[in-house]
Parts: structure tokens; C-alpha cells; sequence
């Protein structure tokens, strides 16, 4: 049957299929996409990422869950921080429980007439200072003992959790604990030995620690971790 004159024809069908080769695609001495005459014809291969090959979608890596986040561990300096506010409640508490003892030794009416008070008024003076229900008698210091493990345990379990006012506020008491151990020394002198003596050097030991606390408070990594807490929140 003749072919059309108006029909197009394909002009690789006048190539005869090379015989050295099986495959169909390979053709003539012009050969099929750029392969020569007499080579087998190969698939291009695909440049492209394939399924399942590291890397993410559109461009994104891949997920990593040991990936650098960026988020700051609780470092180190944090238990120790932890640390030495337990030690300064120990010894605030041992400081107070020797007060308790030491006070019950001291006559403050002896105390006042050494002043220069007349018996009358030292008397009168000693029973709100130092009486049952004084300031300074075994009431007042109780209920102040209480109020500072409080405030202590306030401190430290916030502390514990990241937030920030928390190490605001035991700054707060670790500079008053400072300077109200440092004057304090002068009135330990009142107290009979061994008493005194024994304060001295809980008073002296509490100013170190409440020292540290401040410094380790503020150091560079407590301060990194305490302000990424703050963010997150």
C-alpha cells in the first residue's frame, strides 16, 4: 500500500535497527537521543534526591532529635545553688535553736543596769526583751524561725522550677542575712561563753555561704538558664 503523498512520515522508520543490539529503541547510525549507533539505549538517571534518602522536603533538613535546639540544659551551678540554700537553712536554723539556748543564760536585768538603767526600768525592759512573749524571748524567736524556713522553702522550690523572682528574692534575703550577720556580731558578745563563741562562728560561716550564693546566683550559665525559662514563659 502507498503511502500518501500529504501524510508526514517518520524518518527514523527509514533507518534500519541496528543487528548488533536487542534493544528496539536503538536505531540507524543516527541513534535515539543522543546515543550513538550500535549502543543500548540507557534511562536517564534521576539527579533528584530519591525516597528516603537523608535530607528533608522542599529544601528543609532533615529532623534530627539529638539536634542543637539552641536550649540551654539546667546547668550545673543551678544544684549547686540549690545546694547552698539548704546549707544556709541549716545553719540558719542551728543559729537559732543555739539563740534559744543561749538567751535562757543571759540576765537582762543585769544587762540594762550595766547600761545605766535603775532596777525599775531594767526589770521592765527585760520582760519585753527577753520575757516569754518579748522579742527576743522563746516565742518571738520561734515564730521568727518559722517564718525564715519559710521563706527559705519559698526560695528553693522556686528556685528548683527556673523562675527568676525566685533568685531575685533569695538575693534579696542573702544580702540582708549579710549585713544583719555582720552587725550582729557586735551583740553576740552579751551572751556568756561558750555561747558567743559558738555564734561567732555560725554567724561568720552563714555570711560565706550567703557570699556564694550570691556569686553562684549570678554566674554566666545560671543567668543564661534562669532568662531562657523566663522566655519560654
Amino acid at each position: 500500500m502507498s503511502t500518501t503523498p500529504n501524510e508526514p512520515q517518520d524518518p527514523r522508520s527509514a533507518v534500519p535497527a541496528d543487528p548488533n543490539t536487542d534493544d528496539p529503541r536503538a536505531t540507524g547510525h543516527g541513534g535515539v537521543n543522543g546515543v550513538p549507533a550500535g549502543q543500548p539505549y540507557a534511562e536517564p538517571q534521576n539527579s533528584g534526591q530519591q525516597y528516603g534518602e537523608a535530607g528533608g522536603k522542599y529544601g528543609t533538613a532533615e529532623y534530627n532529635p539529638g539536634q542543637y535546639t539552641g536550649m540551654t540544659e539546667r546547668p550545673g551551678t543551678i544544684d549547686k545553688l540549690l545546694k547552698l540554700t539548704m546549707t544556709s537553712l541549716g545553719i540558719y536554723v542551728l543559729s537559732g535553736i543555739v539563740g534559744l539556748i543561749a538567751v535562757n543564760t543571759i540576765d537582762f536585768v543585769e544587762v540594762y543596769r550595766n547600761m545605766g538603767m535603775d532596777s525599775g526600768t531594767a526589770t521592765e525592759m527585760a520582760g519585753k526583751v527577753g520575757g516569754v512573749g518579748g522579742v527576743g524571748g522563746p516565742t518571738g524567736s520561734i515564730i521568727s524561725l518559722v517564718i525564715g524556713i519559710a521563706l527559705y522553702l519559698l526560695v528553693w522550690s522556686n528556685l528548683k522550677k527556673g523562675k527568676n523572682w525566685a533568685r531575685i528574692l533569695g538575693t534579696i534575703f542573702a544580702a540582708l542575712a549579710i549585713l544583719g550577720g555582720l552587725f550582729g556580731l557586735m551583740g553576740v558578745f552579751i551572751y556568756p561563753a561558750p555561747w558567743n563563741i559558738i555564734m561567732i562562728v555560725l554567724a561568720l560561716l552563714k555570711v560565706v555561704v550567703d557570699i556564694l550564693w550570691i556569686v553562684t546566683a549570678y554566674k554566666a550559665p545560671t543567668s543564661a538558664w534562669f532568662t531562657q525559662n523566663q522566655v519560654q514563659r
